[in-house]
């Protein structure tokens, strides 16, 4: 016969405050998200909004005025806030990070979220290649994440001072690039879409290089892939809704451990082959 044993009052209270300074320190964390106007950015705001309700929302895309839903978030969320970048206008950053420093204040950035990113197509052959795409998918994919990594590390670091008293991850300093599946080398068993893999590759290398920079700081960084999702890049035939992928990443990403730190998984948590 099996018996069930009550945790003495004790353990239930200490493992009551644990589970409470956990929820705290998510709440706690300010988070900014690229390419939020639709897909995976814009659930990210709209399950940061409606779970963890962080006090610093900044939602970034291109054009504001014609973001619809992310404009309806706003209005209805006074710590959503949007801000105009298109990732590949590098003259604009330094004004950007001024603007995200004027949000965020002496607390610093404790998450940033590069997710924004192109793709031309699958490309099955060489012959399909041209110099236009495969730099417009570079730039976009793998210089823009790298510069804005390089743009946001003084707000990151600060946060991750003012926090340091926290293990690395998401409630101290965080940098989170949404990778995918198709840039790791090892898995590539049927080609194609060769910009975005060549592009998403280049990102993970990146991550491994500035994982050595970065954690020194506190700033811990993770390349995650969503999974193939039903977005307009993924297409309706893609395995997952975005609901469910960000869903299963922001599990992962708020249960950062320090030793994910220049990792690369996907969406549930598992370890990708480079």
């Amino acid at each position: 016969m099996s018996r069930c044993t009550a945790l003495p009052k004790w353990r239930l209270w200490l493992t009551l405050l644990a589970w409470s300074t956990f929820v705290t320190q998510i709440a706690m964390a300010s988070v900014l998200i690229t390419g939020s106007n639709r897909g995976i950015g814009l659930e990210f705001c709209k399950q940061l909004l409606s779970h963890s309700n962080p006090p610093v929302v900044i939602a970034t895309c291109r054009n504001p005025d014609a973001a619809q839903d992310l404009q309806a978030l706003a209005q209805n969320n006074s710590n959503l806030h949007i801000l105009k970048l298109d990732v590949v206008d590098f003259n604009s950053y330094e004004t950007f990070a001024s603007k995200v420093k004027n949000i965020v204040g002496e607390k610093g950035l404790n998450v940033l979220i590069n997710n924004a990113g192109i793709s031309r197509g699958k490309k099955e052959s060489l012959s399909e290649m041209n110099v236009k795409d495969m730099t417009d998918i570079y730039v976009t994919n793998t210089v823009a994440p790298v510069m804005m990594i390089k743009t946001l590390r003084p707000l990151l670091k600060q946060a991750a001072d003012a926090n340091k008293d926290f293990p690395m991850g998401w409630s101290r300093s965080a940098v989170i690039n949404i990778s995918s599946g198709l840039g790791s080398v090892s898995n590539n068993t049927f080609g194609g879409f060769l910009e975005y893999r060549e592009s998403k590759a280049a990102l993970n290398m990146a991550e491994r290089s500035l994982a050595l920079e970065l954690g020194p700081e506190g700033i811990l960084i993770l390349n995650i892939h969503p999974g193939w999702v039903q977005t307009d890049m993924g297409t309706s035939a893609a395995d997952l809704t975005v609901k469910d992928s960000v869903g299963s990443m922001l599990k992962v990403l708020y249960g950062l451990k320090p030793e994910q730190h220049g990792t690369f998984v996907q969406w549930e948590g598992k370890v990708l082959p480079w």
